[in-house]
C-alpha cells in the first residue's frame, strides 16, 4: 500500500533537494510550432506524395496504374502531385486519381503490383487509380517549393493554395 500523503512527503531529486512542486502554476508559454504550414491555406484536392523515380517512370510509361499506400487520403482529392526523391528530388508530374480502391477491388492485371494489391499481399491498403498524368513544365524543386510554403515532403501533405495558384494546370502537358 502506498505511503498517505501528508505535508511532511516531499520528492526529492537526484542530488537530495527537494523538488519543486507540481501544483504551482507557472503561466504557460504559447507553443512555438515549427510547422511551415500553419495559417498556410491548403488545397485539399491535392495531395503530394513522394515517390521513387523508378517507380514514376513506370507510371509514366503506363506500366502502373495505381498508387497504392498505407493511407487513405481525404475524400475528394482528385490529383496527387509526385515528387520524385533523390536523384530528382523535385516535384514532377501530377497524377489525376480518382477514390481509392482496398484490396480485391482493383481486377486489373494489366498495372504491376495489381494482383498482389488485389491478393492483400501488400502492406498497401489503398490503391489510387491514375486516370491521367500531367507533366509540370519545369520539375519544381525544394528550391521552388519553398515559394509556395512547401518543404521536402515526408509522406504526403496537402498542396497550399499558392502552389494550385501558381502551377495551373491548363500550363502543364498531358502525357496521358
Amino acid at each position: 500500500m502506498p505511503p498517505e500523503r501528508t505535508e511532511k512527503l516531499v520528492q526529492r531529486t537526484l542530488d537530495g533537494k527537494i523538488a519543486s512542486s507540481s501544483s504551482s502554476k507557472a503561466p504557460s508559454k504559447p507553443s512555438k510550432s515549427k510547422s511551415k504550414s500553419k495559417g498556410t491555406p491548403r488545397v485539399y484536392t491535392d495531395a503530394i506524395l513522394t515517390i521513387q523515380p523508378k517507380f514514376a517512370d513506370l507510371i509514366l510509361k503506363k506500366e502502373k496504374n495505381h498508387e497504392y499506400r498505407k493511407y487513405h487520403l481525404r475524400e475528394g482529392v482528385e490529383r496527387l502531385w509526385l515528387y520524385e526523391t533523390a536523384p530528382t528530388s523535385a516535384l514532377t508530374y501530377i497524377i489525376e486519381t480518382g477514390p481509392p480502391k482496398e484490396p480485391g477491388e482493383v481486377q486489373d492485371s494489366t498495372g504491376i503490383g495489381n494482383d498482389d494489391f488485389d491478393a492483400g499481399k501488400k502492406e498497401s491498403k489503398f490503391g489510387y487509380p491514375v486516370l491521367g498524368l500531367l507533366r509540370l513544365p519545369k520539375a519544381l524543386t525544394v528550391n521552388d517549393m519553398e515559394k509556395y510554403g512547401l518543404a521536402t515532403p515526408q509522406g504526403y501533405y496537402y498542396a497550399t493554395q499558392s502552389l494550385v495558384d501558381g502551377q495551373p494546370l491548363d500550363s502543364m502537358e498531358r502525357v496521358f
